[in-house]
């Protein structure tokens, strides 16, 4: 199978952008998952260019492994992906051709389900194209559960740019009080931390940092975050 080149995120957007030509309705019901939606979250990432969480750097050999299909999708059941693209479902491949992009519709993962992905999927805005992509959180969880299940190299890839990019965004968030949905990122804590119960204890850049992000919030205004941290955050003290 011919996959786009792991370095050419805006030709990853192109492909996105054809299908959401050829599909106005139906693309705004899909979600991104996979390789494609950790690839967003990377080049993420890489424009923030934080120095307590930098993008991961990876070899070609690991580049060449990040994609294991062109694009994967949630939103959308096989049988319906088969009479919309107008081609057969391939099982060697688990894909459905369109104008030389191989797309999988996943009705369930591991863990992860369409109902959630759709609920929680975050909108993307391009140049090219404005795609809805699943969260972060519910990326990382579904990752875990399955590396749980089988080894595969691109797993352990995604996995190293998801817990990047969410210690990375829990610290921004928390640090721009304006743009902080208190609910919103206590309710991804969550979700992240019953994935791995060890998430905010084992790395003291997070903790110190959002620690004292945290301190710097009103007590009235976000005494919900406060609780969370005296019960989660080790060291943090008002």
């Amino acid at each position: 199978m011919a996959l786009p080149k792991v370095n050419d995120w805006p030709a990853f957007r192109r492909h996105l952008k054809r299908l959401a030509d050829a599909f106005p309705e139906a693309f705004t019901g899909w979600v991104l998952i996979g390789g494609g939606a950790c690839w967003f979250y990377r080049t993420t990432l890489e424009r923030w260019a934080d120095a307590d969480f930098p993008a991961p750097a990876f070899s070609p050999e690991e580049d060449a492994a990040w994609l294991s299909k062109d694009i994967d999708f949630m939103g959308l059941t096989v049988q319906a992906g088969e009479a919309l693209l107008a081609a057969p479902f391939k099982a060697e491949s688990h894909t459905i051709s369109f104008q030389g992009i191989e797309v999988d519709f996943l009705e369930e993962g591991v863990q992860l389900t369409a109902r959630v992905a759709t609920r929680n999927a975050r909108q993307v805005r391009t140049p090219e194209v404005i795609f809805r992509v699943a969260d972060a959180g519910d990326l990382f969880a579904e990752k875990l559960a399955v590396l749980r299940r089988k080894e595969r190299p691109q797993d352990r890839l995604h996995l190293r740019v998801l817990e990047a990019f969410l210690k990375c965004e829990f610290c921004r968030e928390a640090e721009s009080p304006d743009m902080l949905d208190a609910d919103e990122w206590i309710e991804r804590a969550r979700t992240v931390k019953t994935a791995e119960m060890e998430f905010f204890q084992h790395d003291t850049r997070l903790a110190d940092r959002l620690g004292a992000a945290i301190r710097q919030l009103q007590a009235r205004e976000h005494r919900a975050l406060k609780h969370w941290a005296k019960h989660h955050l080790p060291g943090y003290t008002e």
